[in-house]
């Protein structure tokens, strides 16, 4: 599933997709690992034209006016097209400007695309104050698209603390380096007292938005490339034959792609969330939006599904994907570089840990249609009346039957709910504070049951599950016999 859940952002994603299928195909990709990208890439004027550079930006700046979430489906299906040049660090650097300043007047030739920028996310680079400016030394390394833009968006330690800085490249000595990923091209930066006025300090972007921003940014990017890598290696699986079947059929192969699935996933979720979460502080900078703890959450959880995925798409492919000529290859040095520029990997579930316990976790939290109150009503009313009942026996067998337990099942064991029902009564419960019976292990087992049980078992050992008082557990049988369902 992409980050595009509505029908709006469905409608972006598919007219980025077919932008990146048109401009970006595999051969210009191979192309580009063989040449020198012209700047701006050939794709650039198309996306200005589509307006993809300013999705994000303010219409007063010649923007579409929308926020980060609407880029992040945007550079997702870039990551999915693993589309080479300077359009993802060009995007970010604008988000930054952007969040100091909408209106800001280097804004607009970013939006139009006449102006390609560039950021990092840590560097070398000092200030002492001089006048009303700044004097700036020193160094960033490995900054991305650094040689392809003209405009440089830089954090920069002055006094004691950190604040991100609008240099012109014509101001700075830029030096290409060779980049593990020669479609995502890399420079050393260098400030030799290069001297800025004070209106290209971003005064009002702090450390912790800034990060955030990018972090979210490239992770949106990440599960662009995990995406097209489990897609890859899925459609592979059921095609490619050995001992006269697919291998997706293999024990082995078919975990692994499920493993892949999973794992991108929650990185998408992750970025969905943390795209909402900056969105929602622009909206309302008061508001506690516990933005940097979801940043976090996506941080730690998509660049690594970028490396995992592109790796076991390369291992379900037999090995292939490491050749030079294959599709894998590319996108695999493209999740190396990703990860790269995030820095220390373990910094970010440390970060998670440090914000939950200061300033607290992100509270989870799903906008229903106003038009699912009666359904709410109605649960709720009934979520009393279990709560009503005295003895905690009864009330795990009013449940029970009611359906309640896992309420996707089919009728008389579940309650046939849609997905925004489940939501419903998970929040009635929860609100209420009546406690269900859990499952645990029997949630692998039951939809078993219910599906190839006979009638005898399913009565035999539905009912009681559901009211806790049999409990289940997985044992495992010799080789060739299959997995056993044991109650205990």
């Amino acid at each position: 599933m992409p980050i595009a859940i509505t029908s709006e952002h469905s409608d972006l994603a598919d007219s980025v997709r077919s932008l990146v299928a048109r401009v970006a195909p595999s051969e210009v990709l191979h192309e580009a690992l063989e040449t020198p990208i012209p700047n701006p890439p050939p794709y650039w004027k198309a996306a200005a034209e589509q307006g993809l550079q300013g999705v994000h930006l303010s219409e007063t700046v010649g923007g579409q006016g929308f926020g980060i979430l609407e880029l992040a489906i945007t550079l997702a299906e870039f990551g999915y097209g693993a589309v080479p040049g300077p359009f993802v660090p060009s995007a970010i650097a604008s988000a930054l400007i952007s969040a100091d300043n909408p209106d800001a007047a280097i804004l607009g030739g970013l939006a139009s695309g006449e102006t390609i920028a560039a950021y990092a996310i840590d560097s070398g680079l000092t200030a002492t104050r001089h006048g009303g400016g700044l004097v700036i030394r020193g160094e960033a390394r490995a900054v991305p698209a650094a040689a392809q833009a003209s405009v440089l968006v830089l954090p920069v330690a002055i006094e004691s603390g950190v604040q991100w800085v609008v240099l012109d490249a014509a101001q700075l000595e830029i030096e290409p380096v060779k980049s593990v990923d020669p479609l995502r091209p890399l420079a050393h930066v260098r400030a030799n007292a290069t001297e800025v006025t004070g209106d290209r300090v971003l005064t009002s972007l702090g450390t912790a938005h800034a990060r955030a921003l990018i972090t979210t940014l490239l992770s949106a990017e990440a599960i662009g490339v995990a995406r097209w890598a489990t897609d890859t290696a899925t459609a592979y699986a059921k095609i490619r034959e050995q001992f006269g079947r697919p291998i997706g059929q293999f024990q082995a192969i078919k975990h692994k792609c499920a493993g892949m699935i999973a794992e991108t996933e929650r990185a998408t979720a992750a970025v969905w969330d943390a795209a909402r979460a900056l969105d929602e502080v622009h909206e309302d900078p008061s508001a506690d939006t516990h933005f940097a703890f979801a940043a976090a959450v996506a941080a730690t959880l998509a660049p690594a599904a970028a490396q995992h995925t592109t790796q076991d798409c390369i291992q379900v492919h037999g090995g292939i994907g490491f050749t030079w000529e294959h599709d894998t290859n590319v996108y695999y040095r493209r999740a190396l570089v990703l990860a790269a520029f995030f820095g220390r990997a373990s910094d970010y579930p440390q970060a998670v840990v440090d914000t939950a316990t200061t300033t607290g976790m992100r509270p989870v939290d799903i906008d229903l249609d106003p038009d699912t109150e009666k359904l709410r009503e109605e649960i709720r009313a009934e979520v009393a009346a279990l709560k009503a009942i005295p003895s905690g026996a009864e009330r795990n067998t009013a449940i029970a039957e009611g359906g309640w337990v896992q309420p996707h099942l089919p009728k008389p064991w579940g309650r046939a709910s849609e997905p925004i029902e489940q939501i419903i009564i998970a929040q009635e419960f929860s609100t209420g504070r009546v406690r269900r019976p859990q499952m645990g292990i029997a949630s692998w087992i039951i939809p078993s049951i219910v599906a190839f049980g006979t009638d005898e078992q399913k009565q035999r050992f539905l009912p009681p599950t559901f009211r806790g008082e049999m409990i289940w557990c997985q044992l495992f049988s010799e080789p060739g016999a299959g997995s056993d369902l044991a109650s205990l």
